[in-house]
């Protein structure tokens, strides 16, 4: 089952938006993004992708996004270059 969550981040770049899908209680694909900064990761580019279970996320049903407005990150972070920044 896919579900589609997003939350406030803070990295080394700031403060941003993650955005996450998640199949089977895993993060499948991942989108943050600070500023003009987009990072993106999947299991082939593991490096932005959320290690942890969902369980352990502490994302809820507030938190939760369509599956549309996921892809459409999604297509954007590929169009803007490369998983690692």
């Amino acid at each position: 089952m896919k579900q589609y969550f997003q939350h406030a981040a803070e990295s080394d770049l700031g403060e941003g938006m993650a955005y996450l899908e998640i199949i089977d209680g895993w993060p499948s694909r991942q989108v943050e993004v600070y500023g003009e900064v987009w990072r993106w990761g999947d299991a082939e580019h593991p490096e932005w992708l959320a290690d942890q279970p969902f369980s352990e996320l502490a994302l809820d049903d507030e938190d939760a996004m369509s599956s549309e407005a996921f892809e459409h990150l999604w297509r954007e972070a590929l169009r803007r270059g490369p998983a690692a920044v």
